[in-house]
């Protein structure tokens, strides 16, 4: 089960806080997916992913974290399985791009999940903040 919520903070820069307890797998993930579409739709632009209460991310939570992150780059996936044709696509140029940290990032995530974004590569190009005055103000 994953629990969800959502905080907006509108000053010097509109971020909203999405903040998730419990476990990010296939059983939440497109969920995650159309939550995060539907936010971007009514006009989020900035989101933060505290994931400081998330105690186990599957390779489908990954799915979800980059699609989020696409979905906050302007780009939309009418399904949630282009979600793994995109992260199977991802190559070491793309992560370099810098594109990824400008509208989306990640906040305290626990250990395990650290570990869970380090060894699949995507700690390389999603900036992770363990400070949320350092992330919000992170945004540009």
């Amino acid at each position: 089960m994953l629990d969800v919520t959502i905080d907006k903070i509108e000053d010097p820069i509109p971020v909203t806080v999405m903040r998730l307890a419990g476990e990010l797998d296939a059983s939440n993930f497109e969920s995650l997916i159309q939550e995060t579409q539907g936010l971007y739709n009514e006009g989020t632009r900035n989101l933060l992913l505290d994931l400081g209460g998330v105690e186990f991310v599957s390779s489908s939570g990954l799915v979800a974290l980059h699609t989020m992150a696409l979905i906050m780059r302007g780009e939309t996936l009418d399904d949630p399985e282009e979600g793994w044709a995109a992260f199977r696509a991802i190559s070491r140029d793309m992560l370099k791009s810098g594109d990824w940290e400008r509208h989306f990032k990640l906040l305290q995530p626990q250990p395990l999940v650290q570990k869970v974004l380090n060894t699949s590569g995507f700690g390389d190009f999603m900036p992770v903040y363990e400070d949320v005055a350092a992330a919000l103000a992170s945004f540009e």
